[in-house]
């Protein structure tokens, strides 16, 4: 989830930079499905950057922007009775904060998937991933190869992919189709730019008669591809927020 991979970056040196997160008077500009979604999904990761930061009364200002989106969308249901109380009984406690942000993350999840809010959910985890993404390449400002920051924008890589084919499922609606030809497009980035090192492989048998291959190789950040990386990320967060 935003909350496990901010949780990393802090972890790992990551400061709190909030003009990074999408400011709300934007939200006037979403007027139709695929924005209010797509938005949903980007203030959602917002709320994990402030409440992993601690910035408590900015993210009740989001909280409740993400639940008038989501009343737009029809998926009101996907927050619990007592979310805002808890919410405001808990603004000082930065801890409690980034639970109560993860724990709406898994339930909206659940609840879209469990009635069929396919469309809506892809596009909300597509907008989720690029403010992600956005906002952990930007606050690198200089490319170090030892950056552990650097070094988790190359492992989203495998998490675009995965992405990439949860949403494949509802390529066919015209909603969708345009975004997942956006994040195609930022995968042809990490992949022309990253640099493939080769390993060796190893194969091994088990009792059973089994073979498991393993090596082969493995995409390695560099400058150019950071750099490339971002740029994209840049560019599809505009095109979302705009």
């Amino acid at each position: 989830t935003p909350n496990e991979l901010f949780d990393i970056i802090k972890l790992q040196g990551g400061e709190q930079q909030i003009n990074l997160v999408n400011p709300l008077e934007n939200s006037d500009n979403y007027i139709d499905q695929k924005s209010k979604s797509l938005n949903f999904g980007i203030y959602s990761a917002d709320i994990a950057y402030l409440s992993c930061f601690g910035i408590g009364t900015d993210f009740l200002k989001y909280f409740k922007k993400i639940e008038e989106l989501g009343t737009d969308l029809g998926i009101s249901g996907a927050f619990y009775a007592d979310l805002m109380s808890r919410i405001e009984s808990n603004e000082s406690n930065t801890d409690s904060l980034f639970l109560i942000s993860n724990d709406s993350y898994y339930e909206s999840y659940e609840y879209l998937e469990q009635n069929d809010k396919g469309v809506e959910l892809s596009l909300i985890m597509a907008g989720g991933y690029i403010e992600s993404l956005y906002i952990i390449c930007n606050l690198v400002d200089t490319y170090s190869a030892d950056n552990p920051i650097i070094t988790k924008v190359g492992d989203q890589k495998v998490v675009l992919e995965s992405l990439i084919d949860f949403i494949a499922s509802y390529a066919d609606n015209v909603l969708v189709e345009e975004t997942i030809n956006d994040l195609l497009g930022l995968s042809d980035v990490f992949e022309n730019n990253m640099e493939f090192v080769e390993s060796s492989s190893d194969v091994k048998s088990n009792d059973e008669g089994k073979l498991t291959v393993t090596g082969g190789g493995s995409f390695k950040m560099n400058e150019a591809a950071f750099v490339a990386i971002k740029n994209k990320a840049n560019e599809l967060r505009e095109k979302f927020t705009k």
